[in-house]
């Protein structure tokens, strides 16, 4: 962004985004379909969501955890909604349709985005940077920063593993597959208020304090509720407890990296620790691996890869937290 400025970086993610579906309208292969949809969709997904997460907390200092908490909720509503208006477009219309009506779609709102989102005026005036100084590493000099890298790399690695097994887990044990999807459906809806209650109680308890609550939270319900499901209820309170507790892993994520790399630096800090996740993103893969090495029929290696995961971050947070602010009910 320092490169060319906030509006074209929106500019540029806004074709590839309303590209990569156009074009995946017209993939006969599946290999296009890696280049449009994956390839092309994916970088300008990518650039959206670094701009979003940079921009929002400029404008916001006493509320900036229920701010955000509102910003990155839009996702979680969008994964609850999206799927029913894409099955329809896909039982109507085609595939090929489906994909031109959402690029429609996008680049609607990624275009109203980009004209009208723009930084905060009392933010320092910076001049422009080369490639090379575009990103501050500085920040990895930082400890917390490194701590709180690591905090987060566990929660990801655990956060999307209930939302990909859970319909395969609810016909193991009997359930209709309808069921499986109300599950997933539930997820979404109640981590849409997840994100935003987390953000709320953030900034009145502090950011991190909550986060660390949450992870634990997380952490136990998949080590006991999703352990010892059996049922469609079971299953339904672990979803409900888990997809509420989980949405700080979102929500929070500005705040806490403003509160460790300042505002100045937090555009070059949420890059960094962005980039640093993406090994996270493998989670689900890892979790699968595990089962199929040790018990095909057994989900118990993504339970406890989840709630492991979720309870060495809650951890690594609270080293986080102490390394801040040593004192036991301080604000932070």
């Amino acid at each position: 962004m320092s490169l060319i400025g906030t509006r074209w970086v929106l500019f540029i993610a806004t074709i590839c985004l309303t590209a990569g579906l156009v074009l995946a309208s017209f993939a006969q292969q599946v290999w296009q379909l890696y280049i449009t949809q994956s390839i092309m969709h994916g970088i300008g997904a990518a650039l959206l969501y670094i701009v979003s997460m940079s921009i929002s907390p400029q404008w916001f200092v006493r509320r900036r955890g229920f701010a955000m908490g509102i910003m990155v909720s839009g996702s979680g509503l969008g994964g609850l909604i999206m799927p029913f208006i894409m099955t329809h477009l896909n039982e109507s219309l085609g595939g090929a349709w489906c994909y031109r009506i959402l690029s429609i779609i996008t680049f609607v709102i990624s275009l109203t985005s980009t004209l009208l989102l723009k930084e905060s005026p009392h933010m320092p005036k910076t001049k422009k940077k080369s490639l090379k100084e575009m990103v501050d590493t500085s920040v990895c000099k930082d400890v917390n920063f490194i701590i709180w890298c690591i905090s987060g790399n566990l929660s990801m690695l655990g956060y999307f593993i209930p939302a990909f097994y859970l319909p395969s887990h609810a016909t193991k044990i009997g359930l209709r597959p309808s069921q499986g999807s109300i599950l997933v459906a539930a997820f979404s809806a109640v981590n849409v208020i997840g994100r935003i209650m987390s953000g709320y109680l953030g900034d009145h308890v502090g950011v991190i304090n909550i986060n660390m609550l949450f992870l634990f939270a997380c952490g136990l319900s998949s080590l006991i509720i999703w352990l010892l499901a059996n049922s469609f209820a079971t299953l339904l309170i672990f979803i409900l407890v888990y997809g509420f507790m989980s949405g700080s892993v979102f929500s929070l994520l500005a705040p806490i990296t403003v509160s460790i790399t300042g505002i100045e630096k937090y555009p070059s800090g949420v890059c960094l620790y962005l980039f640093f996740m993406t090994a996270a993103r493998f989670g689900p893969s890892l979790a699968g691996a595990i089962q199929t090495a040790t018990n095909k029929n057994s989900f118990l290696s993504q339970e406890l890869f989840t709630g492991l995961a979720f309870i060495l971050s809650a951890l690594i947070t609270l080293v986080l937290k102490y390394n801040m602010n040593n004192k036991l009910l301080a604000k932070i």
